[in-house]
């Protein structure tokens, strides 16, 4: 019976390995002034995130600039599973109708979301460039109760992701612009962790716990990911601008992690894993994880009074290609699974994921209220949904979000301090059992696919699912978030036309 919660536990851990979480991975704008404009930033792009948001941006920045900025947030995250019947109790053919208690995240607030850049034109009238490392926006760590509702869909989560980025970029005169940057996409850790059910008994159904519940974790990280970003600006007249920028390459997250199984019944034996069937002690195994590519279009309009700019509003719109992560691939490199005399082959698993693309419209503007001094800023957006609510989870926030922000900066000179809040919200999801698609981990169990057969199989699953529903409930999920940058600058000579610099750039 143990051989066969072992590899319950290994195959159920490595299906529901996450990547890291606008849209899927990811949450909120990068940058104190991007994100007071709700993210609609790609046509305007001035400022050190550039390197980030629309490369070619850097074109247009004289002498050397130098931010360094930070974003806190408080990420709410809440699920109420829906009453369920229990049939791991069922008595004389009748099964106990169960209540769960409201969950949240335990961990909610997030101190560090770091950016560092600085640019420089090295004196060239037409050129750009740019270095910068910072964490993108997103939730970096969740947290649920190991016996909660939300158990058998995910106990805990914590991810950092870096991004090393070098950019370079080139104007002709003031009509257009082109940019390109290089990241190298670094995941120094991901961890994540969830309950499993290994009862290996036929027509074995235990939705709300089970006397083999195994709580497994994998640790790991990928310190190294290539990848690359271009943008462009088209400014038929001063006061109109056009952007675009994308990231260009369909790559992957590949991460080296370790396995451990803690069965929750203190009498069962652990697991024991090896190189092969006869080779040393081992617990690694490879996880890869697509990333989306990524599309922006920007339209921003330009109010100048004399050359200088007043005030601007921009519209935004973007597209992730998160239809990639439709499955995720676990190769275990041979491990192999011993429990008494008896081995188990991991092999290669390929879960498949029912992500979709994500199209995000952003609306936002500066307002320049002391000339030199104070500028206002303010903006809007709408995000669709990451997946259907079938397959909605608590480990990321998967339904349509809007979200808001408001945010100012203060100029002394060369100096600028910039501050942000925004806020995530997502529209509340509430999914029937009837209607729900993830199933409970059970894969040590003989009801094998297409899940139809009478013996083995209980009659009170699902249609062609393994297991019972566990993620039908309601979710709520709002983030707020405070974005703070400090911005030097010196060096700059006169920019060549008066529109392209304002008054607040001016050096002393």
């Amino acid at each position: 019976m143990k051989k066969w919660m072992l590899g319950a536990a290994l195959a159920t851990v490595l299906s529901s390995t996450p990547v890291l979480a606008d849209g899927g991975y990811y949450g909120g704008a990068l940058g104190a002034r991007a994100a007071g404009r709700g993210g609609a930033f790609v046509a305007r792009a001035d400022d050190p995130t550039a390197i980030s948001i629309n490369p070619a941006g850097l074109a247009d920045l004289r002498g050397w600039r130098l931010e360094v900025g930070n974003q806190f947030s408080y990420n709410s995250y809440a699920y109420t599973r829906a009453p369920t019947l229990d049939w791991g109790q069922e008595m004389n053919g009748t099964a106990p109708t169960v209540a769960f208690a409201r969950v949240t995240n335990g961990a909610p607030a997030q101190a560090a979301d770091p950016f560092i850049g600085v640019t420089t034109d090295f004196g060239l009238q037409d050129w750009g460039f740019g270095l910068a490392v910072y964490a993108p926006s997103g939730i970096a760590q969740e947290q649920f109760p190991v016996t909660g509702g939300q158990n058998y869909m995910m106990t805990q989560r914590q991810a950092i992701i870096l991004d090393y980025a070098a950019s370079a970029a080139w104007k002709y005169r003031e009509l257009f612009g082109l940019g390109v940057t290089a990241d190298v996409v670094s995941v120094p850790r991901l961890e994540y962790s969830l309950m499993i059910n290994g009862n290996p008994f036929q027509g074995g159904i235990n939705p709300v716990s089970s006397p083999y519940d195994l709580l497994a974790q994998t640790k790991g990280s990928d310190w190294f990911t290539m990848n690359a970003r271009v943008g462009a600006w088209f400014r038929p007249e001063p006061w109109l601008e056009v952007a675009a920028s994308g990231q260009v390459i369909p790559t992957d997250i590949v991460t080296h992690s370790t396995l451990a199984v803690s069965p929750q019944d203190q009498n069962l034996n652990p697991v024991q894993l090896r190189r092969g069937a006869t080779g040393p002690n081992a617990n690694d195994v490879t996880i890869r994880l697509p990333l989306p590519m990524m599309a922006r279009a920007g339209l921003r309009y330009i109010s100048l009074d004399q050359g200088v700019e007043r005030w601007d509003l921009e519209v935004d719109v973007e597209y992730e290609t998160w239809s990639r992560v439709n499955q995720f691939t676990v190769d275990t490199n041979g491990l192999v699974a011993h429990a008494a005399t008896t081995n188990i082959n991991i092999g290669t698993i390929v879960v498949p994921k029912q992500w979709k693309n994500v199209l995000s419209v952003k609306l936002g503007g500066d307002f320049a209220l002391v000339p030199d001094r104070w500028k206002l800023r303010a903006g809007a957006y709408y995000e669709s949904a990451l997946a259907a609510p079938a397959y909605a989870n608590v480990d990321f926030a998967g339904g349509p979000q809007v979200g808001g922000a408001v945010g100012g900066s203060l100029l002394d000179g060369a100096l600028e301090v910039a501050l942000t809040y925004q806020l995530r919200y997502m529209l509340t999801q509430t999914v029937s059992e009837a209607d729900a698609r993830v199933p409970q981990q059970v894969p040590a169990s003989p009801c094998v696919a297409p899940y139809t057969d009478p013996y083995n199989c209980s009659s009170h699953l699902p249609p062609g699912l393994p297991g019972p529903v566990i993620n039908a409930g309601t979710y709520n999920a709002m983030s707020h978030l405070v974005s703070v940058a400090l911005i030097y600058r010196w060096g700059a000579a006169p920019a060549p036309a008066p529109f392209k610099q304002s008054e607040s750039e001016s050096q002393p």
